[in-house]
């Protein structure tokens, strides 16, 4: 299921060879989400089950996600995306 799409802008992405690469670099501990590398898509691995999750978290993802360029690693961005896990009806 995706939650979240984004996407980075290179300003020299027309030459040929120059893609954007995209990971999570923080805010996973539990391995609940991907990224696709080439689309920056981020979509959850399993259902998130709210009851499961670590205390601290408080129903709450706070991703902190990269985008590099794949040409030079040292022309990157950071951006921090939330996910709220809500409490669905009881079955």
């Amino acid at each position: 299921m995706c939650v979240f799409v984004w996407q980075a802008v290179d300003d020299d992405q027309l030459r040929e060879h120059s893609t954007t690469v995209y990971q999570i670099v923080h805010g996973d501990p539990l391995g609940n989400f991907t990224v696709d590398r080439s689309t920056g898509v981020i979509s959850v691995r399993s259902a998130l089950d709210y009851e499961l999750m670590p205390a601290d978290c408080n129903g709450t993802f706070t991703l902190t996600l990269m985008a590099v360029d794949s040409q030079r690693s040292s022309l990157y961005d950071l951006t921090n995306v939330t996910i709220h896990v809500l409490v669905g009806p009881a079955t």
